[in-house]
């Protein structure tokens, strides 16, 4: 069940977190008033890792749900396990990649 609010809950986390980076970006680039909080957003390591980590489980997840809709997989313990190691891999990966 876990899955399944954590989908419905980082789905508009995303859409607020995806439009504050853009946001910050735009401010960082000079094409707003500059408001020093939002340029320092944009380069704020913690706010990255934030957004990397709900992007990610948030994509596995969907994944795991799809495949539960369509009937493929009916054991949704195991996918639960299989999707969060899963996207913890791959999180782990993005990090050591990207920072």
């Amino acid at each position: 069940m876990f899955p399944y609010y954590f989908i419905r809950f980082s789905g508009p986390l995303l859409l607020v977190l995806v439009g504050l980076k853009i946001l910050s970006g735009y401010a960082l680039v000079g094409k707003m008033d500059n408001p020093s909080w939002l340029s320092r957003l944009h380069q704020n390591q913690t706010f990255d890792l934030i957004l990397l980590f709900v992007f990610i489980f948030h994509a596995c997840y969907g994944l795991r749900l799809f495949l539960i809709d369509l009937g493929m997989m009916k054991q949704e313990n195991f996918l639960f396990w299989a999707f969060t190691i899963i996207s913890a891999g791959l999180f782990v990966l993005s990090y050591f990649y990207f920072f």
